[in-house]
C-alpha cells in the first residue's frame, strides 16, 4: 500500500519524523507493506509547495534548516499558505504540527477540519485541535470514514491515549495527575541544584525543549491544554480550555525551593483532573510534593502521568528525558494505526 503524505508545519518535530521515515523506509515496506511519498509541505517562513510526483523529505529538511525556501525544490508548485495547501493537496494522510495557539487553537483547528472534510486522515502533535474541538473533529472523522489521531499531543511518544484505547477496554478513567511539561520541570529541578530560573530556562531553550517564547510553558498553559485534552478524550468531558486558569511557575523563588527542601519536599508543576459528581475539575499549579514520591523524583525533562480507573486502579506512565525524536515517533505510531484502520473492510 502506498500512502501520499502532506505536512502542515515542518518544524523540529516534523523534520525529525521525516528523517525517521527515511531511516525506517525498508522496515516499513518489509514489516507493514507500507510505501509512501510526500506530495505537499507547508511552512510559516520557508514557503509551501505541492508536487504531483514526490518531494524529497531529506532535501526539504535541509533547506529549511539552512534558511532556504522550499519553493526552489524541483518539480514543485508554490502555494500561498497552509490552508491553501490543505485545500488542494493530494494526500492520504496530513501531519499537522503547526505551533500551538492557546487562545482558540487556530489555525490548526481549521487545517484539521478541512482535511477531514476532504476525507484525508489527520495526525497531529498540536494540542489545540484536541483541547478545543475534539468532539467535533472526532465525529467528523467518523462520518468521513478517516482517522483523527493525536498521540504526540501529550507526553511526546509515550502511549497515553493508545494505552486507554487499546489496553483498557470497559475501564473508565476517573481522573489523573501528572507532571506534563518538560520546560518547567527542567527549571524547577535546576533551581534545586542552585542554578537561577533564567539560567535553567536558557538551558532548556538551547536543548530545543523550550521555545524561544516560553511563556506558554512557564505560565502553565501548555500543561493546562494537555490536561484539557486528556479530560476531553479519556473522560468524555466537554471542557473549554478558556475555562481554565492555570498558575505557572513564574513566581516560584529560590527561597521557596530551598524551604521545600528543608521539609523533604520539592516543587513541581502538577496538573490534576478529577470528577466531582457530574463536574470535571481541572487544576494546574505548582505544588510541594514529597521528594521521594513518583512526582517528586522526576528530574529534568522527564514527565509522569498517573491515571485513576475504576477497574484497574491506578496506572502510571513515566517518560524519561524525552526529546523531539519521541514526539516524532508518536507521528509514526499514529501513521501505522491509521494505515491499519484503512485496511479494515
Amino acid at each position: 500500500m502506498e500512502m501520499k503524505l502532506a505536512f502542515a508545519g515542518f518544524g523540529n518535530v516534523a523534520r525529525a519524523f521525516a528523517r525517521m521515515l527515511s531511516e525506517r523506509r525498508d522496515d516499513l515496506a518489509r514489516d507493514y507493506g507500507l510505501h509512501f511519498r510526500t506530495t505537499a509541505i507547508s511552512t510559516r517562513n520557508h514557503g509551501s509547495v505541492l508536487s504531483t510526483d514526490r518531494i524529497d523529505l531529506i532535501e526539504a529538511a535541509a533547506r529549511v534548516e539552512s534558511g532556504e525556501s522550499l519553493t526552489e525544490l524541483a518539480g514543485c508548485e508554490s502555494v500561498r499558505d497552509s490552508f491553501s495547501l490543505v485545500e488542494r493537496c493530494d494526500a492520504d494522510i496530513l501531519f499537522e504540527t503547526s505551533p500551538l495557539n492557546a487562545l482558540d487553537g487556530e489555525p490548526a483547528v481549521s487545517y484539521v477540519r478541512r482535511a477531514l472534510e476532504r476525507r484525508i486522515n489527520v495526525i497531529t502533535a498540536n494540542k489545540g485541535p484536541v483541547a478545543f474541538c475534539y468532539r467535533e473533529l472526532n465525529l467528523l472523522a467518523r462520518e468521513r470514514g478517516v482517522s483523527f489521531r493525536f498521540e504526540g499531543t501529550v507526553m511526546d511518544g509515550a502511549p497515553v491515549f493508545n494505552l486507554v484505547e487499546r489496553c483498557l477496554p470497559a475501564a473508565r478513567v476517573l481522573g489523573f495527575e501528572g507532571v506534563l511539561n518538560s520546560t518547567t520541570n527542567i527549571i524547577l529541578t535546576g533551581m534545586e541544584e542552585g542554578r537561577s530560573f533564567e539560567e535553567c530556562l536558557l538551558a532548556a531553550q538551547r536543548a530545543g525543549i523550550a521555545e524561544a517564547d516560553s511563556d506558554y510553558d512557564i505560565d502553565g498553559w501548555d500543561a493546562a491544554m494537555k490536561a484539557v485534552a486528556l479530560a476531553n478524550v479519556l473522560m468524555d468531558a466537554r471542557v473549554d480550555p478558556r475555562e481554565i486558569t492555570p498558575r505557572g511557575i513564574r513566581s516560584v523563588t529560590r527561597e521557596a525551593v530551598e524551604g521545600a527542601a528543608r521539609r523533604g519536599r520539592v516543587i513541581r508543576l502538577v496538573a490534576r483532573v478529577e470528577k466531582v459528581e457530574d463536574e470535571i475539575i481541572i487544576s494546574v499549579a505548582p505544588e510541594e510534593v514529597i521528594a521521594l514520591s513518583p512526582l517528586g523524583s522526576l528530574r529534568g525533562a522527564s514527565n509522569l502521568l498517573k491515571i485513576k480507573t475504576d477497574l484497574m486502579g491506578e496506572i502510571a506512565i513515566l517518560e524519561h528525558d524525552p526529546g523531539v525524536r519521541q514526539t516524532a515517533y508518536a507521528l509514526l505510531s499514529d501513521m501505522l494505526a491509521a494505515v491499519a484502520q484503512m485496511r479494515k473492510p
